[in-house]
């Protein structure tokens, strides 16, 4: 399983649920700098897990935002081409779901992490393809 080291996850998440770095820096008691070098390393930690899960199923990446935490990629699935969504979940890592199969708990992750505004799977869809 990838999974972030604890204290860049904390920061991660932080900025993913849309604080500023100033603000993250105060309330963890470092330095703003510390907090740009956490993300830094979290967003390329995050970009080789999502290129590393596409080449070892063969999924074209079509879209990438490791701010939000987020791949968007089309594969392969009972002899057809379909989506596949995958999102690094806070203490649980990387998991992924075809188009047809998002389940509620992703749902409410996007609505958290800001993603989308209401906990709805066409609005969700939406909001990863754009």
């Amino acid at each position: 399983m990838i999974k972030l080291p604890e204290s860049m996850e904390r920061i991660w998440t932080m900025r993913a649920k849309e604080m500023r770095e100033i603000e993250i820096a105060e309330n963890l008691g470092i330095s703003r700098q510390a907090v740009n070098k956490a993300l830094k390393e979290a967003k390329a930690k995050l970009f080789e897990a999502f290129f590393s899960l596409a080449e070892t199923f063969s999924w074209e990446i079509v879209r990438v935002n490791a701010e939000k935490g987020f791949m968007v990629a089309r594969g392969r699935c009972g002899g057809k081409t379909t989506r596949v969504y995958a999102f690094y979940m806070p203490e649980k890592g990387i998991r992924a779901f075809f188009d047809n199969e998002i389940p509620e708990f992703i749902l409410q992750h996007a609505l958290e992490f800001g993603i989308i505004k209401k906990p709805d799977k066409r609005e969700l869809i939406n909001a990863l393809e754009r």
